[in-house]
């Protein structure tokens, strides 16, 4: 009786521990059993270390097998029986650890992370760095043909270059799937995500501003691919809207990166006549107004900025080029040409150094654009 009773406690707590298994499931943990040690301090450093979820399951599984724990290294993996690791520590046996396994399926889950301004076709190639065991053009190819009929956000989608294009929407984050998953599948994490975070006040935000939730990314994906502080993720935002407000040209860098990206270099560094030969309708030295799609897929924090500007009057800004991350803003052309002789060029007086790209945005004064136009944008502090 007292074996049958033991027997289903612990295969009760088996029961629990499958269906509450932790994401990081399958980890590889090392414990080291020391002499002094007892069943009971065992216990306590295994579920510690995540690999038992009661130390009381764990010591009846020991009393079970009238064992004691053994001094040692053990290597085991979290999701594995409480019966093995009773088994490896107290020398019954030396299996080797069942395969991990979640909700008992017999496939193997992986985290996959999607960072914020990945290009998606980085995030194509990165999925098989990180473990997926499709090919990128199996991602690519299910981005273009994913059943994207029930999200509504998608409604003002208008990539005058790629009409099926998902750039901007696939939310960065870490996702856990089956290493063998259908790219769909990832696609549809990855757009069920946005829906969520990119929430119905943030909506109504962007109508105010009089901004398409595309519109949105497109800035939004503009401030994450120029933006390595995170505190000026709003003032960079107010550029680019004021520009958009005046009509004058982005002149983003970024956009012309864009443009020329290969497999062999998503991001590559345009030299100063690459800004101005590109030909592409990404090409904002070339085309004034928004490009027709977002360049990367941007994170919550460049959104935001998009929603909740700086409240700002910059035109301009330049990398200060002094490790820092951080740019010199400036309202009116001559203040940038200040700015660009100081950060470029070592204040030595020569302007605007076109054979570098840090040279943020804004080559060309105002005059040179049109400043009407009928699309009003309110800016609010944020």
């Amino acid at each position: 009786m007292a074996v049958l009773i033991i027997f289903g406690t612990v295969q009760f707590f088996e029961y629990y521990r499958d269906r509450t298994a932790a994401a990081d499931i399958g980890k590889s943990v090392k414990i080291k059993i020391t002499q002094k040690d007892t069943t009971s301090t065992v216990a306590k450093t295994l579920h510690d270390k995540g690999l038992i979820r009661n130390e009381w399951a764990f010591e009846l599984e020991v009393r079970a097998r009238s064992g004691e724990v053994i001094p040692g290294t053990y290597t085991l993996q979290i999701g594995m029986p409480v019966t093995d690791i009773a088994d490896f520590v107290t020398g019954k046996s030396t299996p080797t650890p069942k395969k991990a396994q979640k909700n008992d399926s017999d496939v193997a889950t992986i985290d996959i992370t999607v960072r914020e301004g990945w290009r998606t076709e980085q995030i194509a190639d990165e999925l098989v760095k990180q473990g997926w065991k499709g090919k990128p053009e199996d991602f690519m190819n299910a981005v273009e043909n994913v059943d994207t009929s029930k999200y509504s956000f998608l409604a003002d989608r208008k990539n005058s270059v790629n009409p099926k294009s998902l750039e901007g929407y696939l939310f960065p984050d870490t996702y856990t799937i089956a290493e063998n998953a259908p790219a769909e599948d990832l696609i549809q994490l990855m757009l069920q995500n946005f829906d969520q975070k990119f929430n119905e006040g943030m909506r109504q935000r962007a109508q105010e501003m009089n901004l398409s939730v595309y519109d949105v990314l497109i800035f939004a994906s503009l401030i994450e691919r120029e933006a390595q502080v995170n505190n000026e993720r709003p003032t960079i935002a107010d550029v680019y809207l004021n520009r958009y407000v005046q009509g004058i040209k982005f002149d983003a860098d970024p956009t012309v990166q864009y443009a020329l990206g290969t497999e062999k270099n998503w991001w590559p560094v345009p030299t100063g006549s690459d800004l101005e030969s590109t030909d592409s309708p990404y090409n904002t030295y070339k085309n004034a107004g928004l490009p027709p799609g977002p360049i990367c897929n941007p994170g919550l924090a460049s959104i935001n900025a998009v929603l909740q500007p700086g409240g700002t009057s910059y035109l301009y800004f330049v990398a200060k080029n002094d490790g820092s991350g951080e740019h010199a803003f400036a309202e009116t052309y001559d203040e940038q040409l200040a700015n660009q002789d100081k950060y470029l060029n070592g204040g030595n007086g020569s302007g605007t150094d076109q054979s570098t790209t840090d040279q943020g945005t804004g080559d060309q004064p105002p005059a040179d654009a049109p400043t009407d136009t009928e699309v009003p944008i309110e800016q609010t502090g944020g």
